[in-house]
């Protein structure tokens, strides 16, 4: 649907209007079109078309029509939309459209389609409330860019308040934007009314709503409450640009009289209603004093009274007016005031702002003052005079909606103008107000006094809360009105007065700035800078005031308590001879304790004097105060104020801070100085104390707070996590070393006990959060790395560390206590109860809120847990059970390890599911984390699925997702979040861009940890998960193509790789390759590669994916760096660099895979496609042609245009942190790299930094400029070795991609259809390629080398086992004239690339390059290459190659041949032996063939010849050895030795070097001739037998060679081993004749070769005729091998 109102384009323009408002102006063109598009709906607003019988005929037709489309809709449909109309009143058409848009929202949001509707109909009005207040509020900010600012203006004033133009006559009232506000407000509050009424209808007729019904009833209140808020909101902004007209202040009163209840709605109307008082009753506003003084009467009028449904609403308003109307009076207006009488005016206005007061104006302005503020934070310390003060004001309902922080802005600052207004404008009221409130004082304290004044402090305390510029700019004019109010109500002030003056003066100090200034007005010091200032501060409050007030109610206290010491902590509360007779004293005293906290957090002026000054130690004030039976809210305060003390403590503050509050908990304040504290129990002191401190909600929370501030880093700690937060001696008097008390007490009793118990639900969160917090506190801050370090290098970690040792650092460390609680019932389940919250609450909660933020703290601290199990259970445990043994109070352990726990909690992973789509960017990302953790643990893995046999069930966690359809709802959240659009402003730093990146890289590692077993991340992509297989459900997600894995297809394609300013981007290609490597995981599986590579092909991928490759070039940035640029390997830039090769290789694997799958499965058409999108064609759906990258384009990883060459850095060298031992710190990451850990390393150079600085003895000075240096030092390390993991992982990838090109290649080889020229021409591109790579990586990149070589190996047989190839053309691909010029040319070509194939192999050979599987690929192309130039069939490519070959032999001379005779015995690979022994081989036919000797007679000089002889001395035992092996490489080096020895003796030199060597002497002695064959192998094993007759053969014949070759120098020796061997060789001739047993057909040509072996012997030597010749000489020692 074409509807520039649909839900998403106002979402969209919602992001702009946001970017803009942060001052990001990249999307200034889409914001510009998004504000022209909903110029339209601006200005109807939330107006509503209502429902209509016409409307309501066309959908029960059947048939509607929506913008300019017609739509078929079933029944289904007609009923959701007519029963969604009668629910919004709105017209049927425009219901119907509105489901249409939310079809898609069923799946994404795992509602019913009505749901969906009703949600998308509150959500468009939200956004578009929102848009509109965005636009007023960026129309006035006056830090934009003057253009922008003024556009916006005037599209506000034009579509929005809707104000006519120059010349453009008035319209109607109605049309104008006040008008058409409250109509809208009140439709609003006419809506929430009737389902108010529906809610307490169903109630008395005691009817339970569903869950969904309810569900949709609360999201219907809470999204119309926001929408009144939003209304209101564009008044407020029509009122600031003075759109407003007197009438509508007048018709605002009267609305306001007819409202009956304090409310959220009527609060929304506050900021509005104070701003008609200023522009209409203040001499800064639009009217004049007449008009002024009208509408004076007209609020002032008492007659109406009774109309008020609220009196202190209508209190409120005239005391306003009057505050802002005096100001017409002032002295300082030269406005004419004739015919006034100014005195009695004066008296009528202020009798009635007294009025006022007694009906409770203040009463209701501090209501909305305090109601405006954040509710979802239950304060631990709560003003007490706030809630005393306030005792009589009208309370919101509980279930009251929030108010939004710009809302709550707006408040503030009125109320700051109201606050202004009285101060200015009424000083004698005010100082009226404190005579009478001091009369009242001394003539009865036994009266409650009226505390107006007070509750003006307590306005301008909230008007000032949270919002620091404002507290600035009060102290930066100290001639201010509010200046001199402060110090005149901060003189003889009351016991209320001064608690109400603490809280003012903390709210005006919530920075640093505003603290140090109120810091400064606390000190007891003579301000002579101004008039005001010149009183004497010491009848001021002042700091010193406060301390002496603090230790006189200390003494006090302590007076009234029995000074008898018991043996336990009394448990109790003061009573009332303890208490002081002021009941306003322990409100006084919290006071102090909320402003000393306040101003210690943010002033750390004010922090060190507080905790430095000699006069008095506010410490131990603190606690001796803290142990006297006070009331809880008073201790609680005083364990913030501690708290805050220790804001950016140094170690040392901390120290001190623990000892105080061990002597505090044992009771050693608690003892009168004249008693000793030996007559107490300590142990049973602390106990009793904890007991009673650990009730309630206040004093735990505060305690734990005070307690999490302790163990908390110090500033001036190491980065190395080295230092106890305590000392090492802590409650050693009276108990075991270390802190475990206090962590017993956060976890047991707060988190185990307190957070479960609490009946309170703000108090629940507060509490578990504090706890939470506290125990992953503890385990961050312990350095699990000090341990691995310690054990896996020669660094002494144990003199190094702050720590005595690491024994001591391990037993003391709080993490092992924590660690124990974690295996405990109670806590685990807390933690695990404080996720298992209800979805809704957590969706409608603020993100500070105490829930969300202990929903993430519990995700987080599951997280720390698993990643500190082993460390834990391995290590730490033992060497607290060794060194402190039973001494310790045991904790019940329930779990073995934390796995156990989350397999019992099934529940957990559908928590972290639903936790990913409640608004919270945070909590989803700590969730997601979590979540992938999980998948990957191996014990969670096996707890899970199934077993074998007949256990086998489904996966546990499969099975609870699938209940209740949660797996839908989750993968919908998954789904959504994948297809929100991408912000290209914020980029990376996007919060939805960080939860895209985390939910991939769950999904991968929940794949990749069992990729071939059903799990969690199968069912969220859309898959049917059954025991071991997978399915595809019909009518499912996946079915219907709406599933997570189909919209993570539309990520992938959709997203670029980059934009035409800054080129690549990092960011953008790390999302595709995440979401890529999915994918990969998925084909690769055997349990969902069938279905996926079926889906992807329906879906076209790979021709998405060639369409949208990069071949990249030299001139192309990356986030705006060339690649070529020195620096470039050094920044993140280069991340993107090397995820893109890793990006490429999947999608090259791919291709490879589809073209390979669709060969087999015979699909031509589709492979034919594939082989032109190879070749860089494609077409559209067009059939329109496009030009893509060809397959060897996509070789550019290669290409010296890619910057790849520049990837190298220089070592630095270093001074100091030179013999730095980094193994440690070298990791296998989860891709198989070994990469350094760049956390480990740096931490092993700060040990390093610390050893060398302990041992230095320099001076401080000295010191300084050492650490200056070792920092510097440590900078470069941590960068050079970014540099080497960056470079490791990119020559990984450059590896991968190149395997995976190389692999597509030799496919397209096999399944090409090419013939003739064709295929050679494909060939020939194939080899013009790769040569250059092979070339350059032959001499230093081996790995690279080895991937080129094999795949110009395989070319290289490829074109020589084709013989029309080898002969360079054929006879179809000449033309008919006869004309072969083009073959010829094509001839050429290829000889002339393989020959420099040849020459580059040989030349790496001789370089001695690479492991001996490389050489062997060389020597493999060498001899493949010269076989084929001295094959006959082959000739059509090289006529004259054997020439140059030899040449190049030559050349290359001894080199090459002594690397290669070393590796024919000298290789451990028999691969490689065998490979070196056959290139000889046809090195030397080589050389026969060109006449040429220099190879043999080189193999001659290196003693290659007579080394080769010599092994045949084993001949016999090696091809025993063999035969009973059976290996077929040991027989394949065999084979080729033999060969090689044949080839040798084949040439006339060759046989001369091979005889000189003494080869019938080495035969001899190795006995192969010696024996009958029979004997030496089972005669029955007939392939064994035939296999020896086989070696028999082999050396029978280069024996005959030999003989041959040499002619007559070697008869004599043929003819001895012929009269030698005379049995064996008869025996042979009778076998082969026939004579003997039956054998296999294979043994008798064995037999028959050797025979003829033998023959030629004989003839060559004449054998015969030399023994017809000789005499019969008799035999004197026959020999005793018989023969048969």
């Amino acid at each position: 649907m074409a509807d520039v109102s649909t839900l998403e384009t106002l979402q969209a323009l919602h992001r702009e209007l946001v970017a803009v408002s942060e001052h990001r102006y990249e999307g200034l063109e889409a914001l510009d079109a998004g504000l022209q598009d909903h110029a339209g709906q601006f200005k109807k607003l939330i107006d509503k078309k209502p429902r209509s019988a016409e409307s309501r005929k066309a959908v029960e037709s059947g048939k509607i029509s929506i913008g300019g489309e017609e739509y078929s809709i079933n029944r289904e449909f007609q009923e959701n939309a007519l029963q969604l109309a009668d629910e919004l009143d709105l017209d049927e058409i425009e219901t119907a459209g509105i489901l249409l848009e939310a079809e898609d929202d069923t799946v994404t949001l795992g509602r019913p389609l009505l749901a969906c509707g009703l949600i998308r109909f509150h959500q468009r009005r939200k956004f578009l409330l929102d848009c509109a207040r965005l636009c007023i509020r960026l129309a006035d900010d006056q830090e934009l860019e003057p253009a922008l600012q003024a556009v916006l203006a005037d599209y506000v004033s034009e579509n929005i308040f809707c104000v006519p133009g120059p010349g453009v006559p008035k319209g109607s009232d109605a049309s104008r934007i006040v008008p058409r506000c409250m109509a809208a407000m009140q439709g609003i509050r006419t809506w929430l009314q009737r389902l108010g009424d529906r809610a307490t209808a169903a109630s008395v007729l005691q009817e339970s709503l569903s869950p969904e019904i309810k569900e949709m009833f609360d999201f219907s209140r809470l999204s119309l409450v926001q929408q009144h808020e939003g209304v209101a909101m564009i008044l407020y902004g029509a009122a600031e640009k003075r759109h407003v007209e007197a009438k509508d202040f007048t018709e605002f009163l009267s609305f306001l009289q007819r409202w009956d209840r304090y409310d959220t709605l009527l609060v929304h109307l506050f900021p509005t209603l104070a701003l008609y008082i200023r522009l209409f009753g203040s001499p800064d506003g639009v009217s004049d004093l007449k008009q002024a003084r009208q509408l004076n009467e007209v609020v002032s009028k008492r007659e109406d009274d009774g109309v008020w449904q609220i009196p202190s609403l209508r209190a409120a308003i005239i005391a306003w007016w009057v505050a802002e109307y005096s100001g017409w009076y002032m002295d300082d207006l030269d406005i004419p005031l004739d015919d006034i009488d100014l005195d009695k005016e004066d008296g009528e206005r202020s009798d009635a702002f007294s009025a006022c007061l007694k009906e409770g104006a203040l009463d209701f302005i501090l209501s909305v003052s305090s109601d405006v503020e954040v509710r979802h934070w239950q304060d631990p310390t709560p003003s007490g005079v706030q809630l005393w003060i306030q005792r009589s004001c009208p309370p919101l309902a509980a279930d009251s909606v929030g108010f939004s922080d710009f809302f709550r802005v707006c408040v503030l600052e009125q109320l700051e103008n109201f606050v202004d207004a009285f101060i200015s404008n009424l000083p004698d009221v005010i100082r009226q107000l404190r005579v009478d409130e001091d009369e009242q004082r001394q003539l009865s304290q036994a009266h409650e006094q009226s505390l107006e004044l007070e509750r003006f402090l307590l306005i301008i305390s909230h008007a000032y809360e949270g919002r620091p510029d404002a507290g600035e700019a009060f102290w930066a004019d100290p001639e201010s009105n509010l200046a001199g109010f402060m110090q005149w109500a901060s003189h003889r002030a009351s016991t209320p007065l001064v608690s109400a003056f603490c809280e003012m003066l903390r709210s005006i100090s919530s920075n640093e700035v505003s603290a140090n200034a109120a810091h400064n007005f606390l000190l007891d010091e003579i301000n002579s800078t101004t008039s005001i200032g010149r009183m004497r501060r010491s009848q001021a409050l002042t700091w010193i005031q406060i301390v002496k007030e603090l230790e006189f109610f200390t003494g006090r206290i302590r007076a009234h308590t029995n000074p008898v010491p018991a043996l336990t902590y009394r448990n109790g509360k003061p009573n009332d001879d303890q208490e002081e007779a002021e009941p306003e004293s322990a409100i006084m005293l919290q006071c102090y304790l909320r402003l000393i906290a306040r101003i210690s957090v943010n002033s750390p002026a004010a922090r060190v004097w507080l905790l430095s000054n000699k006069e008095f130690s506010l410490s131990g004030i603190l606690f001796q105060l803290a142990s006297l039976p006070v009331p809880a809210p008073l201790r609680a305060c005083i364990f913030t104020a501690l708290r805050a003390l220790l804001s950016d403590k140094t170690l040392e503050i901390s120290y001190i801070m623990w000892v105080c509050l061990d002597e505090y908990m044992t009771g050693v304040y608690a003892v009168p100085d004249n008693m000793s504290l030996s007559v107490t129990n300590p142990a049973s002191y602390m106990e009793g104390l904890l007991a009673e401190v650990g009730q309630g909600f206040e004093q735990p929370y505060a305690l734990v707070q005070f307690l999490l501030a302790l163990v908390g880093p110090s500033i001036d700690q190491s980065a190395l996590n080295d230092a106890l937060p305590f000392p090492e001696a802590i409650g050693s008097a009276t108990r075991m070393p270390g802190i475990e008390p206090y962590v017993d007490f956060a976890l047991e009793t707060v988190l185990g006990k307190l957070s479960k118990d609490s009946s309170n639900k703000q108090q629940q969160y507060t509490l578990r959060l504090s706890a939470l917090d506290f125990a992953l506190t503890c385990l961050d801050a312990f350095n699990e790395d000090l341990i691995l370090i310690a054990n896996e290098t020669a660094i002494p970690v144990d003199s190094i560390i702050a720590t005595t040792d690491l024994a001591a650092y391990v037993k003391l460390h709080p993490f092992a206590r924590v660690m124990e609680w974690v295996y405990n019932h109670s806590v685990v389940e807390a933690i695990f109860s404080a996720i298992h919250e209800d979805p809704g609450e957590i969706g409608n909660a603020a993100p500070d809120s105490p829930l969300i933020l202990g929903v993430i703290r519990a995700v987080e601290l599951i997280s720390k847990i698993l990643e500190l199990q082993d460390t834990y259970l391995d290590l730490v445990r033992q060497v607290i059970r060794l060194k402190l043994g039973e001494r310790r109070k045991p904790v019940s352990a329930t779990y073995s390890f934390f796995e156990e726990a989350i397999a019992n909690h099934l529940d957990l992973i559908v928590d972290l599911g639903n936790c990913c789509g409640l608004g919270h960017p945070s909590l989803t990302l700590a969730c997601l984390k979590l979540l992938e953790k999980i998948s990957v643990s191996p014990k969670v893995i096996s707890a899970w699925n199934p077993g074998p046999g007949h256990h086998a069930h489904r996966n546990k966690a499969i099975v609870a997702l699938e209940k209740d359809d949660e797996a839908g709802v989750i993968s919908g959240v998954f789904v959504s979040e994948m297809i929100t659009p991408l912000d290209l402003g914020l980029e990376a730093d996007s919060p939805n861009y960080s939860i895209k990146t985390y939910i991939l890289d769950f999904l991968y590692s929940c794949l990749q940890a069992s990729p071939d077993r059903p799990t969690i991340a199968h069912l969220l992509l859309g898959f049917k998960c059954g025991v071991d297989s997978l399915s595809v459900e019909s009518g499912g997600a996946f079915d219907s193509r709406t599933s997570l894995f189909h919209n993570l297809l539309r990520v992938l394609l959709e997203a670029p790789f980059g934009d035409d300013n800054l080129g690549m981007r990092q960011w953008l290609i790390l999302l595709k390759h995440k979401v890529m490597r999915i994918f990969q995981v998925l084909w690769h599986s055997s349990l969902s590669s069938a279905i996926v590579l079926a889906d992807l092909r329906e879906n076209d991928f790979a021709f998405h994916l060639l369409i949208r490759e990069v071949v990249l070039n030299q001139e192309m940035p990356w986030d705006g760096i060339a690649s070529m640029a020195p620096e470039f390997p050094t920044t993140q830039a280069s991340v993107g660099f090397i995820e893109f090769w890793a990006l490429r290789a999947m999608t090259l694997e791919y291709v490879g895979i589809e073209l390979c799958s669709v060969s087999q499965n015979r699909l031509p058409s589709l492979k034919r496609r594939i082989f032109d999108a190879l070749n860089g064609k494609v077409v559209d759906d067009n059939n329109e042609p496009i030009d893509i990258p060809t397959v060897f384009d996509l070789y550019d990883f290669l290409s010296s245009n890619s910057g790849i060459s520049h990837w190298d850095v220089s070592a630095p060298q270093f001074k100091r942190l030179h013999e730095l031992d980094l193994r440690a710190s070298m990791d296998e990451t989860a891709t198989g790299e070994t990469l350094y850990d760049l956390d480990k390393a740096r931490e092993i150079a700060l040990l390093k930094e610390s050893e060398i600085i302990k041992a230095s003895g320099l001076t401080e000075k000295a010191l300084g400029a050492l650490r200056e240096e070792l920092q510097f030092e440590e900078a470069v390390l941590l960068e050079y070795l970014a540099f080497l993991n960056r470079q490791k992982q990119l020559g990984d990838n450059l590896q991968v991609v190149l395997h995976a090109w190389a692999k597509l290649l030799l496919v397209m080889f096999e399944a090409n259809e090419f013939t003739g020229a064709a295929q050679v021409s494909f060939l020939l591109q194939a080899l013009q390629a790769i040569l250059p790579g092979l070339e350059a990586s032959s001499a230093d990149n081996p790995v690279q080398a080895l991937e080129l070589a094999r795949l110009a190996e395989v070319l290289l047989f490829k074109l020589y086992a084709d013989k029309s190839l080898a002969n360079g053309n054929n006879k179809s691909s000449t033309s008919e004239n006869g004309d072969d010029k083009e073959g010829r040319q094509m001839s050429s070509l290829v000889s002339d690339k393989l020959f420099q194939l040849f020459q580059i192999c040989l030349f790496a050979t001789s370089k001695w390059v690479g492991k001996a599987e490389l050489r062997s690929v060389y020597y493999n192309i060498c001899y493949r290459y010269i076989a084929g130039i001295l094959d006959a069939d082959n000739r059509g490519f090289q006529p004259t190659g054997w020439q140059k070959a030899n040449k190049t032999v030559s050349v290359c001379g001894e080199r090459v041949l002594n690397v290669v005779c070393d590796d024919t015995y000298g290789s451990d690979s028999s691969t490689c032996q065998t490979s070196a022994l056959v290139l000889l081989g046809a090195l030397v036919r080589l050389g026969e063939h060109e006449h040429d000797t220099h190879v043999v007679e080189s193999l001659n000089r290196l003693n290659f010849i007579g080394v080769l002889v010599d092994s045949l001395k084993s001949v016999l035992l090696d091809g025993l050895a063999v035969i009973q092996s059976g290996r077929a490489d040991q027989r394949l080096a065999l084979d080729a030795k033999l060969a090689l020895l044949l080839q040798l003796c084949q040439t006339r030199d060759g046989a001369k070097f091979t005889l000189h060597a003494n080869l019938f002497r080495a035969i001899e002695l190795s006995s192969l001739f010696s024996a009958d064959p029979e004997l030496q192998v089972d005669p029955t094993d007939t392939a064994a037998l035939t296999q020896h007759y086989g070696l028999l053969v082999q050396v029978a014949r280069i024996i005959g060679a030999a003989v041959v070759s040499r002619g007559s120098h070697n008869i004599l020796q043929g003819r001895r081993f012929l009269s030698e061997h005379r049995m064996l060789v008869m025996h042979v001739f009778k076998r082969s004749a026939g004579i003997g047993p039956a054998s296999s057909r294979a043994l008798d040509e064995r037999v028959e070769d050797l025979a003829e072996a033998f023959m030629v012997l004989i003839v060559a030597t004449d054998f015969l005729e030399f023994e017809d010749e000789a005499p019969v000489q008799p035999q004197s020692n026959p020999t005793r091998i018989l023969f048969h």
